[in-house]
């Protein structure tokens, strides 16, 4: 588990399973930017182990059966479509509990999304949670621990993650990507503080805005044809011509190289403004407003067919 934030949380999980005083019940919030589900399915393997040690080996059965998610032992739970848990999911949960172990050892309940559990099912969950059987452990990933009855808390291990700073979100950033950050990606990971792993996203998402962008400038440069744009993802290639726009912009301006968010884009910028040099700031500001307001149709709206709008509005660039 490389993500260094959560290393002490975990050895003290590791030491109160080896001390063989760890709960029975634990609240883990699902804190997905610092990598809440990889610590909890980490925990999981662990419990459910034949030969732990340092964490699950891996090699012996019961680790099969995880890895095939086809493990007898491991009961999983969480909202259908948004909806509240009621109660007779959580009845069916604890049935399933009583049972005896299929291999022999602990079985294991996660319940996803715990802070839908409704008030009759978290009073149901009660009696589980004071009269456990035998190896026997229950997880909670709420979004917030206050989101779950303070009867159910009271019962439970509640566990809290570090926050890492930003320091440590670079140098962790840095090693993901096996290369030092860029200026321009510098700046992004600044809008994701104590957040790493959504800032890793973010930065997967801007090589992919960037690809796509030199794809939208190639296209008006009439060198490729034009995107196959779907439904699924026309907000990504509308994001993407904001951000073409916006540096044919900053090149329009003379801004300095250095002062440019993608270098990358800043060529093809040079190239496009060249064949349109009668083109007026004024007139790309327009070209940046109607995609923004594209994009706020697109949120308003749904069935509308987008890649036809978005494909309108690139042929009136050419």
């Amino acid at each position: 588990m490389n993500l260094p934030w959560l290393r002490e949380s975990w050895r003290q999980l590791l030491r109160d399973f080896q001390q063989q005083r760890l709960s029975h019940a634990h609240c883990i919030p699902a804190r997905e930017e610092l990598g809440a589900s990889i610590f909890t399915e980490n925990f999981v393997r662990l419990l459910l182990c034949h030969q732990p040690a340092q964490q699950a080996c891996g090699a012996c059965k019961s680790c099969a059966l995880w890895e095939a998610g086809t493990h007898p032992d491991y009961y999983e739970l969480r909202s259908e479509e948004g909806r509240a848990i009621g109660i007779d999911k959580i009845r069916e949960l604890t049935h399933q509990l009583q049972q005896t172990a299929n291999q022999q050892g602990a079985k294991v309940a996660w319940i996803k999304e715990a802070h839908r559990l409704t008030t009759e099912a978290a009073n149901a969950l009660l009696k589980t949670l004071e009269e456990p059987s035998a190896d026997t452990y229950l997880i909670l990933s709420p979004e917030q621990t206050v989101d779950l009855l303070p009867t159910l808390r009271s019962r439970m291990q509640l566990h809290r993650f570090n926050q890492p700073d930003q320091l440590v979100i670079k140098q962790w950033l840095a090693q993901q990507l096996q290369r030092e950050l860029s200026p321009t990606e510098l700046q992004l990971i600044a809008a994701y503080p104590g957040a790493p792993l959504k800032a890793l996203a973010a930065l997967g998402g801007e090589h992919d805005n960037i690809q796509r962008g030199e794809q939208i400038a190639q296209a008006l440069a009439g060198v490729t044809t034009w995107p196959q744009v779907t439904k699924d993802d026309a907000d990504a290639w509308l994001q993407a011509t904001i951000i073409w726009l916006q540096e044919v912009m900053r090149v329009h301006q003379q801004v300095t190289p250095e002062r440019c968010h993608y270098p990358q884009l800043r060529a093809l910028a040079k190239q496009w403004l060249q064949k349109h040099s009668q083109q007026p700031i004024t007139q790309l500001s327009q070209q940046l407003a109607m995609c923004y307001n594209l994009r706020q149709i697109m949120r308003e709206q749904s069935g509308l067919n987008m890649p036809l709008l978005l494909l309108k509005q690139w042929r009136q660039w050419q």
